[in-house]
């Protein structure tokens, strides 16, 4: 069968509470640039003038128990000091056949992963 789908994702889309508060969250503890503004509900957030995710707006949200998508960290190990130092909650980093990776939360308490991938 064909496959419907491209290898690549062309969207991740996040819930958080706050906008501005999980979006300067993102920019300052992950190194993301802020691209974008979308009629108060959504931001747009990059990486060297690519697309990485978007932030949506809901007042109602729930933080995710489980991280429901990986960013790749070329140096897993500084990562996770990083984080670590700048006060973000981290899990402990694992060791796997083929990769490292570990779990973070951000300032809604959501799960987030981090991974490294020989």
């Amino acid at each position: 069968m064909k496959p419907l789908i491209k290898r690549e994702l062309i969207g991740v889309m996040h819930y958080v509470r706050d906008l501005d508060r999980a979006s300067a969250w993102y920019c300052e503890m992950l190194g993301l640039e802020l691209r974008g503004y979308g009629k108060n509900d959504f931001v747009e957030l990059g990486l060297n003038g690519q697309y990485v995710m978007h932030l949506f707006k809901d007042e109602n949200a729930r933080p995710a128990e489980r991280a429901t998508f990986a960013f790749d960290a070329p140096d897993i190990e500084a990562a996770h000091a990083i984080l670590a130092g700048r006060g973000v909650e981290v899990g402990t980093l694992e060791r796997y056949g083929d990769h490292a990776s570990f779990s973070f939360r951000d300032c809604d308490g959501n799960a987030l992963m981090m991974c490294h991938y020989l």
